[in-house]
């Protein structure tokens, strides 16, 4: 296939997943939720043992990975998808043999395959990642009818496997 166009347009819970995603796919999130989920075990184990502020301690750290931090993360994708004009207007893609085309409105910017920095797949999303923070979000419920197109593109163009990331601390084309 040569080419391969379709449109995203980004609501809350998209951003959300990848925040969440970004967040909790790391040592550090990782680690954080194993240290809330221990504060949790030792609240209860210990609940009369201990002092109330201890217990409230407990309770606080137990929650904050659990509970706090996704809320926090729920409210800043819910700002950012209000606020940011990226979000405001679908994003059309076109990939070809040259690389991904991202258009909005007038706006155009070109990604070549080799400035990609790696994909992830889950369930609900395709991320095209063009460094380690920055990704094109690519929700598989609006793009399903290119699904499989997408797919064997990106797959037949894996530039990306074996690249470092050198587009550190440039501007998220996506």
């Amino acid at each position: 296939m040569e080419k391969v166009s379709f449109r995203v347009k980004l609501g809350v819970m998209d951003l959300y997943r990848f925040l969440m995603t970004y967040n909790y796919k790391s040592f550090g999130g990782i680690f954080g939720v194993l240290i809330s989920v221990a504060c949790l075990m030792l609240l209860v184990v210990s609940f009369h043992d201990n002092t109330p502020q201890m217990n409230l301690v407990l309770l606080a750290l137990g929650l904050l990975f659990t509970v706090i931090q996704p809320v926090m993360i729920w409210k800043k994708a819910a700002t950012q998808v209000v606020k940011n004009p990226v979000f405001q207007e679908e994003l059309e893609y076109e990939l070809s043999k040259d690389g991904i085309s991202i258009r909005q409105k007038d706006v155009e910017q070109k990604v070549m395959w080799n400035q990609i920095f790696k994909v992830a797949e889950d369930k609900k999303q395709i991320l095209v990642y063009t460094s380690r923070v920055n990704a094109c979000i690519w929700p598989k419920a609006q793009i399903q009818e290119q699904l499989e197109h997408v797919k064997t593109m990106l797959k037949s163009r894996n530039d990306w496997a074996n690249e470092q990331d050198t587009n550190a601390g440039e501007e998220n084309p996506c």
